[in-house]
């Protein structure tokens, strides 16, 4: 077809059967015609193109950036070949189909494993099933690229995309069991995988750090205080922790014992506080200030930081505020390499007991570092005792959100209650000792 300023336009209709054929290159026709009254250049307005005139201009924080081009390399390069007016929910759901199985079809090389200074960077959270939360972030992008584009001109109309990923699950059954649509931060970390986890931490981050390299000597040490303060404190390992000032901690006397001072965060730049919400306080255990107390000494004493009460608690070794995925990312390539090492021993041991992977849970779940909190607030609903409202206080979750979340824990914090299942609630059943020993025999007998 020919363009209003001379050239020509070709496009395969990819259509065996001629009738339909000359009606789809008639729709292209008047599609055109119509672009080109808006000055539309058709057919020279692709999507890689666009996107790195979009990407130049727009205005975002540098992380968000970061996080862009990143999604933008990996995965939506899909559409670079697509002319704009070509991509709509259908073009979207292709994309989908191929997203869901990239990792199944990717080979990781040596250079994306380990890429940047010292050795940081790189491909270290392989997501084989991907989240619908990520999935619509990308999604999103697409979308302000269209839109961008539809502003300046070159694009007639902004197609309707669907955000619901359960409706592309509906219309392709290839799909089904492909996006996960639950919580992707992590579960609770059962206690025996906790326990042997805790232990490499502290060595590797104490004892054991004996890394020549100043600032990767400091990264374990933070990596390992990060943990221990946020998790005696239920600090989300985000912003909320990560721009928390030597200032922002307060203290008040203990009603119980009046030697005794309580220490807090004021959160004034959470999650929450993004969204107009008021500053909330969050308190340390007693274990807690007695971390807090040797990090800052460790800060000051070995590593030459000020740590005056305007500098970031957990900073870079420049002092600077540090971004969350910079301890997201050690902490997950330090399990896989553990992870790596176990299974190595594994195999040069004479025993026939598989390993058992630190860098997931029992149920294939990745350990993050929000697993962490997650592991806490768990611990306090079913050990402690207290209600879920007061638990919803110290965590500063909403109730609805703890309610829906922690669903199974509190039925696990009330098991007795929950497994009485008895009509008459003052007939409790009750296992005669000769029955309980029984149970407890072939239990035993059948390994549950």
């Amino acid at each position: 077809m020919r363009r209003v300023d001379g050239s020509y336009y070709h496009q395969s209709l990819e259509e065996s059967n001629r009738a339909q054929a000359q009606r789809d290159a008639q729709e292209i026709y008047y599609e055109m015609l119509q672009g080109e009254k808006k000055g539309v250049i058709y057919g020279k307005s692709t999507f890689a193109r666009i996107f790195k005139q979009w990407f130049k201009q727009h205005k975002s924080g540098k992380q968000r950036r970061i996080t862009i081009n990143s999604r933008y390399t990996r995965y939506l390069t899909f559409f670079d070949n697509y002319e704009l007016h070509n991509i709509n929910e259908l073009t979207f759901a292709k994309y989908l189909a191929w997203r869901v199985n990239y990792w199944d079809n990717h080979k990781v090389t040596a250079k994306e494993k380990n890429i940047g200074k010292h050795g940081r960077g790189g491909v270290y959270n392989i997501k084989e099933i991907p989240s619908a939360n990520s999935l619509q972030a990308e999604r999103q992008i697409l979308v302000q690229v269209l839109r961008w584009a539809s502003s300046r001109s070159l694009l007639d109309t902004v197609p309707v995309i669907n955000s619901n990923m359960r409706v592309y699950e509906t219309d392709n059954t290839a799909l089904k069991g492909k996006i996960k649509h639950g919580k992707s931060r992590g579960a609770s970390i059962p206690d025996d995988i906790l326990a042997r986890l805790m232990g490499k931490l502290r060595y590797w981050a104490l004892a054991g750090n004996k890394d020549p390299h100043p600032e990767h000597r400091y990264a374990r040490s933070r990596l390992y205080y990060f943990i221990m303060i946020t998790s005696h404190s239920l600090l989300r390992q985000g912003t909320e922790a990560t721009r928390m000032k030597w200032k922002d901690i307060g203290k008040i006397r203990s009603k119980i014992d009046k030697d005794v001072w309580l220490y807090y965060f004021n959160v004034k730049d959470g999650k929450k506080q993004r969204n107009n919400a008021e500053a909330t306080i969050k308190f340390l255990t007693p274990d807690g200030t007695k971390y807090l107390v040797r990090w800052r000494k460790l800060c000051r004493d070995s590593y030459g930081l000020p740590a005056t009460n305007e500098d970031f608690i957990f900073p870079k070794l420049d002092n600077e505020e540090v971004e969350t995925h910079y301890m997201t990312r050690l902490f997950r390539r330090q399990l896989l390499r553990w992870d790596a090492e176990g299974e190595e021993k594994a195999k040069r041991s004479r025993s026939e007991k598989p390993y058992i992977p630190l860098a997931v849970d029992h149920n294939g779940l990745h350990i993050t570092l929000y697993s962490m909190r997650h592991t806490k607030i768990s611990k306090l609903l079913i050990h402690s005792n207290r209600s879920i409202a007061e638990v919803s206080k110290m965590a500063d979750t909403s109730l609805q959100q703890l309610s829906s979340a922690y669903f199974n824990t509190q039925m696990l914090a009330d098991a007795d209650r929950y497994a009485d299942q008895s009509v008459n609630r003052d007939a409790v059943e009750r296992q005669s000792d000769e029955d309980k020993a029984w149970i407890a025999e072939t239990l035993k007998e059948l390994g549950m």
